[in-house]
């Protein structure tokens, strides 16, 4: 897993959903800290913890560990 993207998924649909970063990490109940390491790429959850981030955002777990590329389907 590669977690700068996957930190960069989870900030994105979190972003979408217009959940606020604290209001995320108290649903899971860690740390805002925590979670904007996570956002960034500076941490890796737990496989546990990344399941319940997906859960929590109502997103299969493969939205957030295996991102499509933004450019994905731009060009035919």
């Amino acid at each position: 897993m590669n977690r700068k993207a996957n930190g960069a998924s989870i900030g994105t649909i979190r972003k979408a959903l217009g959940i606020p970063q604290v209001a995320l990490a108290g649903r899971l109940g860690i740390d805002k800290s925590y979670m904007s390491q996570i956002e960034h790429g500076a941490r890796q959850p737990a496989a546990d913890l990344l399941s319940r981030i997906a859960e929590t955002l109502g997103v299969p777990l493969d939205a957030i560990s295996y991102p499509v590329p933004e450019a994905a389907g731009a060009a035919s």
